[in-house]
């Protein structure tokens, strides 16, 4: 009877405590949790793993203080929605794509411009050097309500296809997978079909043969298994035509944290990003040799075809074309494609 008495004492007194709304000491405060949303599948190349790098980081220096939550292959909300998803706080945070955004963010586009930058860390560099020199650049990003966190590179992109496609009599008339409005300009340049495909779609679309081919990095390849529907690698040698990738967080949260957890975010952001374009250009040989190991076939294209579609009309007018639509726009596209090509 006493055993009872006691149980049901402390239970009307947790009731009491409850009800009375006693605080939470500040040891015991809730977890931060920032959900950032990807359209990459999976961690395995570091154009994924760099988010699993600044997860980790961002927990042992808050000591656990801050949890990020990555939502894998647009199971958050589809890369085409990140902007908007981060500036209405349906995710906290976005590995954005900004080839998707072309019509919003438009300054940034110029590190994806064909046949230019070759390698991702020089393009990352040149990214980063933009939104320092050039205000309105980070302005395109900050009001949409964006706090700019990081940023990383794509590696140079070849063409992954269903069948070989060695030179431009085979690539005439093919339906290439690209994305943006710049890449499929040069795809056109080449007597192709471009097909607009985002990374999430271009799987099935191999699959069903709904394209030919996709315009992709060897990193891309293997990130989004393509390998397994796709068994050739064309080496087009584009560039970094996917450009750089900002790291952004939703400004309400980003004001909601501590100073102290603003630095170690900002830090994380930049550490990682340094690695993954370092590990992107060092991977190169690595994503070929599993590839290969796949099955994959790497096709050598043209090297003279490939200087007669970088010497086409159509191509040499896309630099032209894209400063004159940016600065139409009133922004300065020749100062930004200036900025990003300086070293």
């Amino acid at each position: 009877m006493k055993a009872i008495s006691r149980s049901l004492a402390f239970f009307v007194m947790a009731a009491f405590v409850c009800a009375a709304g006693v605080a939470v000491p500040d040891g015991a405060q809730a977890k931060i949790i920032l959900k950032v949303t990807t359209q990459s599948t999976r961690p395995g190349t570091p154009r994924a793993d760099y988010l699993v790098h600044f997860k980790n980081g961002v927990a042992k220096r808050t000591n656990g203080e801050i949890e990020v939550q990555i939502y894998w292959a647009n199971s958050l909300v589809h890369a085409k929605e990140a902007l908007e998803a981060v500036q209405l706080g349906t995710a906290d945070m976005a590995d954005l794509a900004v080839g998707y955004f072309s019509d919003k963010i438009k300054l940034l586009q110029v590190a994806g411009l064909p046949f230019s930058v070759s390698d991702p860390v020089k393009a990352r560099e040149g990214g980063m050097r933009l939104l320092r020199e050039v205000p309105e650049a980070l302005g395109e990003i900050t009001k949409f309500g964006h706090v700019f966190v990081g940023m990383t590179a794509t590696a140079e992109y070849h063409l992954n296809s269903r069948g070989p496609i060695p030179d431009l009599a085979a690539l005439k008339g093919k339906k290439v997978g690209t994305f943006g409005r710049i890449a499929p300009k040069a795809i056109q340049a080449a007597g192709a079909v471009s097909v607009s495909t985002t990374g999430g779609e271009v799987y099935e679309a191999l699959q069903r043969k709904t394209i030919d081919a996709r315009i992709m990095s060897f990193e891309t390849v293997q990130r989004f298994k393509t390998y397994e529907v796709a068994k050739y690698v064309n080496t087009i040698a584009m560039g970094c035509i996917a450009g750089v990738t900002p790291f952004t967080m939703n400004k309400a949260k980003w004001d909601s944290l501590s100073k102290e957890h603003q630095k170690i975010i900002l830090e994380e952001g930049e550490r990682v990003g340094v690695w993954e374009a370092q590990a992107m250009r060092d991977g190169d040989v690595k994503f070929q040799n599993f590839l290969k190991g796949q099955g994959v076939k790497i096709i050598e294209f043209s090297r003279s075809d490939r200087e007669k579609w970088k010497n086409t009309a159509g191509v040499k007018k896309i630099n032209a074309d894209w400063v004159a639509s940016v600065e139409k726009a009133g922004l300065p596209g020749k100062k930004a494609l200036d900025v990003f090509l300086s070293e």
